[in-house]
């Protein structure tokens, strides 16, 4: 979608039912990491470093090898895609520095293929995304969505 001008995106995880404690553990360590994400989003942080601090938390919860892309990028005015920087990716092989101005987005991601022993109740995707705006002391999240087990699941 398109507010004022620029163009935006909201991904939630949502689980119907009493989720599993395998949902549970995957949806939580998501969440961590988004939660982290959040943190360390601000001027001066430099994108593989940022990576490389969260997949230490998804390594830590061994998780890591179900991650699917990088961890956020930035946002503009020519759509989800094509108005994003390719030097402002929060990826291990990006090296751009955050900086005031920047609206980046934070959106791990998990999937969990059918049939992962010890997670098999689990399969399917787990996202968190948010949009952020740097400023010159830390970042503004504008999406003000709830977002995790609590705020996310439906019960039946």
């Amino acid at each position: 979608p398109m507010i004022g001008g620029y163009y935006t995106a909201l991904e939630r995880t949502f689980i119907l039912g009493e989720p599993t404690a395998e949902q549970l553990r995957v949806w939580e360590a998501n969440v961590a990491v988004h939660e982290r994400g959040l943190e360390l989003i601000k001027p001066g942080a430099r994108c593989s470093e940022i990576a490389q601090e969260l997949n230490e938390i998804f390594a830590e919860k061994d998780l890591l090898h179900f991650r699917t892309f990088g961890y956020g990028h930035s946002f503009g005015t020519l759509s989800h895609y094509y108005g994003r920087e390719a030097g402002l990716e929060l990826r291990e092989d990006v090296d751009t520095v955050i900086q005031p101005g920047h609206v980046v987005s934070m959106e791990p991601m998990l999937t969990i293929p059918v049939g992962v022993p010890g997670l098999e109740s689990a399969a399917g995707g787990y996202r968190e995304h948010d949009i952020l705006v740097v400023n010159e002391i830390g970042a503004t999240n504008i999406t003000g969505f709830g977002y995790g087990p609590e705020a996310n699941t439906i019960l039946a």
